[in-house]
C-alpha cells in the first residue's frame, strides 16, 4: 500500500462515515420560518358573520384562519440523497471488516465517540500488549499502562488527520500517570512506542481490508486507485 493510496482511503472514508443527520432543520425552526397560519388574508375581528347554505347568518365570537400545508413539497424527500448512496460502497466494506477494526475506522475517520468503540480498541491493544510485559511487572505498573492505552489511540488519530499534529512529550505523560521523567524513561517509555505501534498497524490493516473489499466488489474503481 503506498502512503497515497492510503491517504486516499482516509479522505473518502472520512466522507463517508461523517454523521449528515443534523443538517437539515427541526420542525420549530422551520414553523419559525414559514409559519403555518397567516392573518393577512383573513384579518382578525372581534365578531363576524357566518352565513350558512339555508340563508341563516350566525354571529361567530373566533376567527376564522387560513392554515398552509405543513409540508411544503409535492414530493417527499428521498431517503437517502445522492452524496451518501456515493459512498454507500466504502460503509459496506467497512461493516465487513472486524469489530475492533470498524470501531478504529469510525472512531478515527467518523469521528464517532460512542464509549463501544472506544473499549473495542482499547481491549484489543491492550490484549496484544499484555505479551510484552516482562516477568514480575508490578500491578501499580499495570494500572498506570492501562491509562496510556486510550492516549495511544488519541494520539495516533490525531496524527492521522492533522499534519501538524505534536506528539505528546514524555515529561507531560509523566506527570500525567504520576510517575518522575526517570522512571518514565526506563519504564513507560518502550511500552508507550509498542502501543502506538500497535495502533499503527491496527489503522493499516483496516484500511487494508477496506480497500481490498472495494477492489472486490468495485474492480473498476479500485484499478483506479491503484494508479495513484
Amino acid at each position: 500500500m503506498t502512503p497515497q493510496l492510503l491517504e486516499c482511503a482516509r479522505i473518502e472514508l472520512t466522507r463517508a462515515l461523517m454523521d449528515n443527520s443534523g443538517k437539515t432543520k427541526g420542525q420549530l425552526q422551520a414553523f419559525s420560518e414559514h409559519p403555518p397560519a397567516e392573518k393577512d388574508r383573513c384579518p382578525r375581528k372581534h365578531i363576524h358573520m357566518v352565513e350558512f347554505e339555508d340563508g341563516r347568518r350566525v354571529k361567530a365570537r373566533n376567527t376564522s384562519l387560513y392554515v398552509l400545508e405543513t409540508r411544503r413539497r409535492r414530493r417527499p424527500l428521498p431517503p437517502i440523497n445522492d452524496y451518501e448512496f456515493a459512498a454507500a460502497p466504502w460503509r459496506r466494506a467497512v461493516n465487513m471488516l472486524p469489530e475492533h477494526e470498524q470501531a478504529w475506522l469510525r472512531y478515527c475517520y467518523g469521528f464517532d465517540l460512542t464509549f463501544r468503540y472506544q473499549t473495542l480498541i482499547c481491549q484489543s491493544v491492550w490484549t496484544a500488549h499484555q505479551q510484552h510485559f516482562p516477568p514480575g511487572l508490578l500491578k501499580k505498573t499495570q494500572k498506570r499502562l492501562i491509562a496510556l492505552v486510550w492516549l495511544a489511540a488519541q494520539d495516533v488519530a490525531a496524527s492521522n488527520n492533522n499534519d501538524t499534529y505534536k506528539e505528546y512529550a514524555g515529561a507531560a505523560l509523566g506527570r500525567l500517570i504520576g510517575s518522575t521523567q526517570q522512571g518514565w524513561s526506563k519504564t513507560y517509555a518502550p511500552h508507550w512506542a509498542l502501543m502506538k505501534t500497535a495502533f499503527r498497524e491496527m489503522d493499516l490493516s483496516a484500511l487494508s481490508g477496506v480497500l481490498n473489499c472495494r477492489g472486490e466488489s468495485h474492480p473498476e474503481e479500485d484499478n483506479c486507485l491503484q494508479k495513484l
